[in-house]
């Protein structure tokens, strides 16, 4: 066919080869089997194949082709880490390039992998003629642009509309049927005259209470934010998620609260705070809720009032803003980020309309895929995300209906269909915060699933899920252990139906829960009482782990008689904890405590029948 004219950048053969096919871009797909003997991907299919060999690559980079300069580039740095000659031992390179189907990231693969093989995120600007078939844009940086959330305006629009897996759990207080009649968008709602707000009832399934926060900062007015008495009339509002990270002077107290009802002087208020009032806005919302100002610090009745609906608070807000950029409060979260550079910027051939048309040229971005990257990998505690290291963070994100994150890198949605960058820009979701089940958000008597179905052993397991999220997690008090994640607690014992038992669940898989570990040694308990030895929530600054039990191939050696705990306020029955009783029925082994140097924490050593020491060692705390 037809090419546009070759640019000098790209030598002939290239142009004519993999470049008139899009980098395999736009074709079959690249599929591989995985190779159980080399554990790595192998047999290569799709996307477009050709052959050359290192002594032609070195010559047409050497006449300026950017495309074998590159492939030379990342071929001799793969070497030096290798140590191998390759264009001593390599006569031929089968150079296989595309995408897989659900990703657009340029996979450049040479000799089945063997070689080389390399992820680099494609993308394209909107205004560019190559944006009718690359369907992703470059990371957004200027994140706290009009533009940028006015585009976040729109995704949030169409979560509400379009999303089905999301209409089911949308919980802010008025139903999308509402919002179709009335063909408004949700965040208009704050425009509605107040006979409507005052006649709209809004109370939780299950209890019937009201579920609107007490307090709410009232943001129609950014240069005059105040606190509003809610009295249960229902409200649009928005929720922070944020770190503290230092002390709150501007935070309500008891000295200030009437004057704060009045109007809150924007100077006094954090950065993070104040940002969040403006995106707020800026989503045509008029309410947000935030703990510093909305609970009252200095009253332990009201902040024992408060942290028991905490579920209820971002459980039934029309959105978080989660200011994962934020080390403390008075960072901000508007920031415009660190731009990123391209790897290689090369040229982009248009399929064609018409037989007769020439194609058109455009230009598309390749970025080394770790370094493009967005994800903020929670598992590993990765700085980069501050409300990923912290507890108090994980119930507020995984409530939410919607998430709007302002990661260090750009900004996304997380909803409970998926999760977006704003802009477009590919997303790697393999790192995100775990969605709860579906079936948790379901209310009334829907909510609690048959005992020891699958879907209920499918929740059952998620809750370690959660519990080794949360537990690697940052606390500053060790007595919030129990409340922090307390609102997913209320989620989970909804579904299960089984006795809550500090941190545990009094059912048929507690033995197994008892065999929790933890991953890294450097722990401490709390001086004062948090939770029984026994319990996971009894260990400070720990990160645990589940073991894998088989259930058909292991068999218990011992049984619960009894699990139970005293909660400390009867209205909290799944809070805090002021003691706990474990009896378990079980044949006694002998063991003796052995240390073997000075330094090191003694273990508990099992002696059996056969041998002196059985080789599985217990760490003790």
């Amino acid at each position: 066919m037809a090419l546009p004219t070759r640019p000098t950048s790209i030598c002939p053969s290239c142009w004519e080869g993999p470049f008139a096919a899009q980098l395999g871009l736009l074709g079959q797909p690249l599929h591989a089997r995985w190779d159980s003997n080399k554990k790595a991907e192998a047999n290569w299919t799709g996307g477009y194949m050709y052959t050359t060999s290192p002594l032609a690559l070195l010559f047409r980079s050497g006449l300026g082709c950017k495309w074998c300069e590159f492939l030379v580039r990342r071929l001799r740095e793969r070497e030096n880490k290798s140590r191998n000659n390759w264009w001593a031992t390599r006569y031929t390179l089968k150079v296989r390039i595309g995408r897989k189907d659900t990703e657009w990231i340029l996979r450049v693969i040479v000799n089945d992998a063997e070689t080389y093989k390399e992820g680099y995120a494609v993308s394209t600007s909107p205004d560019d003629s190559a944006a009718r078939f690359v369907l992703r844009r470059p990371r957004l940086t200027n994140v706290g642009s009009q533009a940028t959330l006015a585009m976040a305006k729109a995704c949030i629009d169409e979560c509400v509309r379009e999303h089905q897996g999301c209409k089911e759990f949308n919980r802010c207080p008025w139903s999308s049927r509402l919002l179709e009649s009335d063909g408004i968008a949700c965040h208009q709602m704050l425009e509605a005259p107040p006979t409507m707000l005052r006649n709209a009832t809004v109370r939780d399934p299950e209890t019937g209470a009201h579920s609107t926060p007490t307090r709410l900062v009232d943001c129609r007015d950014p240069d005059r934010p105040r606190l509003i008495a809610t009295e249960g009339a229902p409200h649009f509002y928005v929720a922070l998620s944020y770190v503290w990270g230092e002390d709150q002077p501007h935070r309500t107290i008891k000295g200030n609260l009437s004057a704060y009802m009045h109007a809150i002087a924007p100077a006094s208020i954090p950065k993070t705070i104040r940002d969040a009032i403006w995106v707020t806005r800026q989503l045509g919302v008029g309410f947000l809720w935030t703990d510093s100002l909305c609970i009252i610090q200095d009253s332990p009745e009201d902040k024992h009032r408060e942290l028991r609906s905490m579920r209820d608070v971002y459980l039934h807000a029309y959105l978080t803003i989660d200011a994962a950029s934020a080390t403390k409060a008075s960072d901000g979260i508007l920031e415009d980020r660190p731009p990123l550079r391209p790897e290689l910027v090369l040229p982009f051939i248009c399929p064609r309309d018409a037989e007769d048309v020439m194609p058109v040229l455009g230009n598309i971005y390749l970025y080394l895929e770790e370094v493009a990257s967005d994800h903020q990998d929670v598992r590993t505690n990765n700085a980069e995300s501050y409300t990923g290291q912290r507890a108090w963070c994980l119930q507020e994100a995984m409530l939410s209906p919607r998430v709007l994150i302002f990661s260090p890198k750009t900004v996304q949605l997380k909803c409970q269909s998926m999760t977006q960058n704003i802009g477009g820009a590919e997303h790697d979701d393999q790192f995100d915060v775990p969605r709860l089940p579906h079936t948790i958000f379901r209310s009334g008597a829907n909510r609690q699933i048959e005992h020891g179905s699958s879907e209920w052993i499918s929740i059952r397991r998620r809750w370690r899920n959660v519990v080794e999220d949360y537990s690697r997690r940052r606390l500053s008090y060790a007595s919030d252990k129990l409340v922090a994640c307390a609102g997913l607690t209320e989620m989970f014992a909804a579904a299960l139906g089984s006795a809550y038992v500090a941190g545990f669940w009094n059912d048929d898989f507690l033995l197994q829960d008892l065999l929790w570990h933890m991953i890294v040694s450097v722990h401490s308990r709390p001086r004062e009482y948090v939770a029984p030895s026994w319990s996971w929530a009894s260990i400070h600054h720990s990160r645990l782990f589940y073991p894998y039990i088989s259930t058909t191939t292991s068999r218990p050696m011992a049984a619960v008689v009894s699990c139970t705990t005293t909660a400390q306020d009867g209205a909290f029955p799944l809070g805090p904890v002021m003691d706990g009783q474990l009896i378990l029925r079980a044949h006694l082994l002998q063991c003796r405590v052995k240390r073997s140097r000075k330094d090191e924490k003694p273990q508990v050593l099992l002696i059996s029948k056969h041998t002196q020491v059985a080789p599985i060692p217990f760490q003790c705390s």
